[in-house]
């Protein structure tokens, strides 16, 4: 810090002892997208031993300040670089020799934006001067839909996310604004983008076209246009009411049939359904018994549900799930196995193996060395949930659902690849397992073994990510095969397997 400060305190001083040596860049201000990159340029009098050569790049704003990039008398010094600038930004060297210090930043994100500093000096002699970049993102196309929220109101809504906020516009197809009447919520994403809803509540009249735009400071980027359904916005017709009624006397004269051929079927075969009965429910009374010798009509059913319908019953996903996970290790194993992992942060802190499991809507890659026991940690997860076992260290019993995904050999659509990993001999929809991962419920998906480069599956898998309103995500790794996760997750976790002598 103090040698940043002296290098600062010189080059201030530095226009004032020598005019020599002098800076310039090439334009004053950058624009660039997120996850793109940019070249930042200034330009510097010709030197006369480039092995004296300094070039220094920082962000000095927004504060505290950041060290960037260092070439200190023509070798590169990462002493000071900062950890968010350490992989991504570099000087591209054969520039020195036309006298342009040019610095590389890629993959950018949106707290790239700020105002850099360039100083070069040649011994005693420099001088700075400073650029500013900023990083946008393109609002995303409008999803759109439309609500009816009463008997002559529909409520309009539009949602879209980019960077910087945006201006958002309500009108309808005369022209007339209708923004004061909208209601719109801005949320941040974990990539610092700015999510939009808005909502507009229209009621029924002559009026049913509507157009929600996005503006920003560049103009309009993005607009969607409303066409209420005739549906939502009138009543039904005295026809069609009519219609209505004698369809629910029908169903209700034939509902009544029904119940009462019932009956009479069910008089004569009541003793035959309680010995079913007892077969299924052992619990109950027998056959033989005084309570089902007295026939009364009109007391209630014993059992209702005949051997072929409890067989068509099928179990929920949740029970097949705990049935699947519940077949491994006892307690006593469980606890023991998790003493000989050790987890660290990717800055290396030493973590407490429960900080595994993630948190609502969070995403966390574990990487490990082949044989570190990602596998084993992620079957103890299902076991600890399936079984409720009391070394439960991470007190995952309270979730709703865990399914766990090998990936080591997953090709083709996402939701394809889970639904494979769950042992059920009956067909299982693709749509009930779609709704459950994405919706409010609280559950964990572990993607074991995950590796890139299967196109469609990294898509959807992106888009599933995208899409998620509640479900936690824990993706095992080996380093180096999940790079795109590893450049956009924030928790990137590591698993070592300790040595024997140190757990005892």
């Amino acid at each position: 810090m103090r040698g940043m400060l002296v290098i600062i305190f010189q080059a201030l001083l530095w226009p004032a002892v020598s005019a020599l040596f002098t800076v310039n860049v090439q334009k004053s201000a950058y624009e660039a997208e997120l996850h793109g990159d940019v070249e930042l340029v200034c330009v510097f009098s010709t030197v006369k031993r480039p092995s004296d050569l300094t070039v220094i790049w920082s962000r000095v704003n927004p504060k505290p300040d950041v060290d960037v990039y260092r070439l200190e008398k023509g070798k590169e010094n990462h002493n000071y670089t900062s950890a968010l600038f350490i992989k991504r930004a570099h000087l591209i060297l054969q520039q020195l020799t036309e006298n342009r210090a040019v610095l590389h930043l890629k993959n950018l994100q949106i707290k790239d934006s700020g105002t850099y500093r360039c100083i070069v000096s040649e011994g005693d002699e420099g001088d700075y001067k400073q650029v500013t970049l900023n990083v946008t993102a393109p609002y995303t196309p409008i999803k759109k839909s439309i609500r009816k929220t009463g008997q002559n109101e529909v409520e309009l809504s539009c949602e879209s996310q980019g960077f910087p906020s945006p201006q958002v516009i309500w009108s309808d197809g005369q022209n007339a604004n209708l923004t004061e009447k909208s209601n719109s919520s801005v949320h941040n994403t974990d990539e610092d983008l700015i999510k939009v809803i808005s909502n507009l509540t229209v009621k029924r009249d002559l009026v049913n076209n509507y157009t929600c735009s996005f503006f920003t400071k560049g103009g309009i980027k993005q607009t969607a246009t409303f066409s209420i359904p005739d549906e939502l916005l009138h009543e039904c017709s005295a026809q069609y009411m009519w219609i209505g009624a004698v369809v629910v006397v029908l169903l209700a004269i034939a509902f009544i049939s029904f119940i009462l051929r019932r009956r009479k079927n069910g008089q004569k075969n009541r003793r035959n359904e309680s010995s079913k009965c007892a077969f299924l429910f052992p619990n109950l009374p027998s056959a033989n018994s005084d309570s089902l010798l007295t026939v009364n009509e009109n007391r209630p059913q014993t059992c209702d549900i005949t051997s072929e319908e409890l067989a068509e019953k099928s179990p929920s996903l949740r029970d097949v799930l705990t049935q699947q996970y519940s077949q491994l290790d006892t307690d006593a194993e469980v606890k023991r196995r998790l003493e000989s992992y050790a987890l660290h942060s990717k800055e290396g802190q030493s973590l407490n193996i429960s900080s595994i499991l993630p948190d609502k809507k969070q995403t966390i890659l574990l990487l490990g060395e082949p044989g570190s026991g990602k596998t084993t940690v992620a079957q103890i997860l299902s076991s600890c949930w399936a079984r409720r076992i009391t070394a439960d260290a991470f007190n995952i019993h309270r979730l709703h659902m865990v399914v766990l995904v090998d990936c080591s050999r997953a090709e083709g659509d996402f939701f394809q690849v889970v639904k494979s990993n769950i042992n059920y001999e009956k067909s299982i929809d693709v749509s009930d397992l779609r709704e459950t991962l994405l919706g409010p419920t609280d559950c964990l998906l572990i993607l074991d073994g995950y590796q890139e480069g299967n196109k469609v599956l990294d898509e959807t898998l992106k888009g599933f990510l995208t899409e998620r309103q509640t479900c936690r995500v824990l993706v095992t790794s080996h380093p180096g095969q999940c790079p795109a996760l590893e450049r956009t997750i924030r928790t990137v976790l590591q698993l070592i397997q300790r040595p024997e002598e140190s757990r005892s």
